[in-house]
């Protein structure tokens, strides 16, 4: 018999397939068993049933533990100054004082993709892994904080599915954003900065400046 998803199966799955590459162990325990003693646990125990459905695969790999997120380290808009790029690269570079532990990383399979019309069935690289985890933060704070902004998010997989369909007439080597919320009032960028150097920062907000798109690092 085919397990029956919850609704909060349905949300993990959604998410997974349409508005993030991952979620680490940690992220779904406590934002999905917010109440449980051992959240982790409980979390890990459900998953493992959609596991088995095929729906999801939960990989332990090597990852930066999370740094908390409250807040984008810098923020633009076409209207404003540029910012301090020295002064933004040493706040991102300053932040990672850990090294990689194993973690529990949980991705959708193609099978989910599929039923929610979304992506799936590629696990992130091992150069992606911790900025996969830490762009799903930024995403889970804006769950939280502006669940109203989520119906706008486009996150990268998508970005790279609109070329595609487009012919490719987007150029070799294009800024691929990490998100983008698209709304009729205007569009703005979301990137997870991780220790950007200053030339990256300000190729970054060339890209941006460029298009007239307003942007937040994290």
């Amino acid at each position: 018999m085919a397990l029956l998803l919850t609704g909060r199966d349905l949300e993990i799955l959604k998410a997974l397939t349409q508005h993030v590459r991952v979620f680490s162990l940690p992220q779904i325990g406590r934002t999905w068993w917010p109440g449980s003693a051992d959240s982790d646990r409980v979390a890990e125990n459900r998953l493992r049933l959609l596991a088995t459905e095929g729906l999801i695969d939960i990989e332990r790999a090597p990852a930066h533990p999370e740094i908390q997120l409250e807040s984008p380290v810098a923020t633009w808009s076409p209207e404003e100054p540029d910012p301090n790029f020295g002064a933004v690269s040493h706040q991102l570079q300053a932040r990672w004082r850990s090294h990689p532990v194993l973690t529990p990383c949980i991705s959708a399979s193609k099978l989910a993709a599929n039923r929610f019309g979304g992506h799936g069935g590629r696990p992130p690289r091992a150069v992606e892994r911790t900025h996969d985890i830490h762009m799903a933060q930024v995403y889970l704070f804006y769950r939280l904080r502006r669940p109203e902004l989520l119906p706008l998010w486009v996150f990268e997989e998508q970005v790279k599915s609109e070329r595609r369909r487009a012919g490719g007439r987007s150029a070799h080597g294009e800024k691929l954003p990490d998100v983008i919320l698209r709304s009729g009032s205007g569009t703005r960028v979301i990137e997870f900065g991780g220790a950007y150097g200053k030339d990256k920062l300000i190729a970054f907000h060339g890209y941006c400046k460029e298009r007239l798109l307003a942007y937040e690092i994290w």
